[in-house]
């Protein structure tokens, strides 16, 4: 046990800053004496008014404040460095035993508290534990530091999660996102950033991001981002746990550009070159991707089927050539007649597929009613007109893929046993 002070001190570091509140000259100037042959930065107080000038001035890291029984300014010092500062030491010393006075001092997070008459030995072990964390807070704070520099220092998204929230983040992340440095929020709050993209990952509700990921057990995965300037970009993602804690570190690489190559090269395989519209091996992704839109936004969708009527008439009566040149005219009417937001694709042959988000039954119908009034009135070339049937289904909450395509397969077979150049919505009572 140390049995004096000045041996204790011998071992400390002297950089530590101490505050000392004391209104009893005598008792003050004693204890200041043997402080001050230890410690480079002592401060002396007589009051709390002095002491909180003091610590706006200096900040040091340990305060030892003597609290009087009638005395309220030491209390009122203490909770107004614990509002700029929760990480300071505070040690009390008085001979007030109220139990209220007790609770109050407890209430502003004292760390030790020593009755007078003081045991020496008990201020020593208190001076020794505050010393002692002080030296833990500030190791902590400079790996910290080098932590954040690292962090910084790389051009990749890097961020870490504990529970819900984002408590740690990189420079790179901040400009991305426009989130401020030393900020903590919800990792639901990046749910604004994901672009829909039927080639990453897209979670079905976007808030739930991150709860998504970790139940694929996917390490690795591509997302698709725009900063807060609307830029987009896609990174592959890293998420992986930090052992020995409940958080997760996520890494995120910028790989835009060497996607953007992938997928021109990919859109010479999934274009159908013949009518520059999507190919039947693309459109089944996009719809997938579609509908789970249309489902977390609460919103319509339609699928129009449309099939060329007596197409293979078209071939054997005026050739390969002259029935390819009906199918490219065809798709730039088509193309030209619908909105950017919808999507059109050649399903094969001479039949189409037209997905029209945000648009109901009722919508899709009076779209394939005016495409088929077009290209019915439009002059092929050497060719007798031309005309087209459709079947529509609308998409509701729960209905499947599969399902809302074989009801446009079972309304496009009705347009056709009704005559062709008609448009059919599926009825289920029908």
């Amino acid at each position: 046990m140390v049995t004096n002070l000045q041996q204790y001190f011998h071992y400390q570091d002297q950089d530590v800053k101490i505050l000392y509140v004391e209104e009893e000259k005598f008792t003050r100037d004693k204890l200041l004496c043997v402080l001050k042959r230890r410690f480079a930065n002592v401060y002396a107080a007589t009051d709390g008014v002095d002491g909180y000038d003091l610590y706006q001035r200096y900040h040091p890291e340990l305060i030892i404040c003597a609290l009087k029984m009638n005395q309220w300014s030491g209390l009122e010092m203490i909770k107004k460095i614990r509002a700029l500062n929760d990480k300071v030491q505070v040690i009390v010393t008085t001979n007030y035993k109220d139990q209220e006075y007790l609770l109050q001092t407890f209430a502003n997070h004292v760390n030790h508290y020593i009755l007078k008459p003081i045991d020496l030995n008990q201020l020593y072990q208190s001076i020794q534990k505050s010393v002692y964390q002080i030296h833990l807070e500030q190791a902590f704070s400079k790996q910290k530091k080098l932590t954040r520099a690292l962090l910084d220092f790389q051009d990749n998204l890097i961020f870490i999660i504990e529970n819900d929230e984002i408590i740690e983040f990189n420079q790179a992340f901040s400009n991305f996102t426009g989130i401020c440095k030393d900020q903590t929020l919800l990792h639901k709050s990046l749910s604004s950033f994901f672009v829909d993209d039927a080639n990453c990952f897209s979670p079905i509700n976007k808030s739930r991001w991150f709860e998504e990921l970790k139940e694929s057990r996917k390490i690795s995965v591509n997302i698709h981002w725009k900063d807060i300037g609307g830029r987009k970009m896609i990174f592959t993602l890293r998420c992986e746990s930090i052992p020995g804690s409940n958080q997760y570190i996520v890494i995120c690489k910028d790989i835009t550009n060497i996607e953007d190559e992938s997928r021109k090269n990919r859109q010479l395989v999934l274009m159908d070159s013949l009518t520059n519209s999507v190919n039947s091996l693309e459109i089944n992704a996009i719809l997938e991707v579609e509908l789970r839109r249309a489902e977390r936004l609460n919103q319509p969708f339609s699928m129009i089927l449309m099939d060329i009527d007596f197409f293979k008439d078209v071939n054997e009566r005026y050739g390969q050539q002259a029935g390819d040149k009906v199918l490219s005219t065809i798709s730039i009417i088509v193309q030209q007649r619908i909105r950017e937001t919808d999507i059109f694709a050649r399903r094969g042959g001479e039949e189409f597929i037209l997905l029209t988000p945000g648009t109901d039954g009722n919508g899709a119908q009076e779209l394939a009613e005016s495409i088929g009034t077009i290209i019915e009135e439009f002059h092929f070339q050497n060719i007798r007109k031309i005309t087209c049937s459709f079947g529509i289904s609308e998409f509701s909450n729960g209905k499947a893929k599969d399902e809302l395509i074989l009801e446009a397969n079972q309304a496009l077979t009705q347009s056709k046993d009704n005559g062709r150049n008609c448009v059919t919505i599926y009825n289920k009572a029908s």
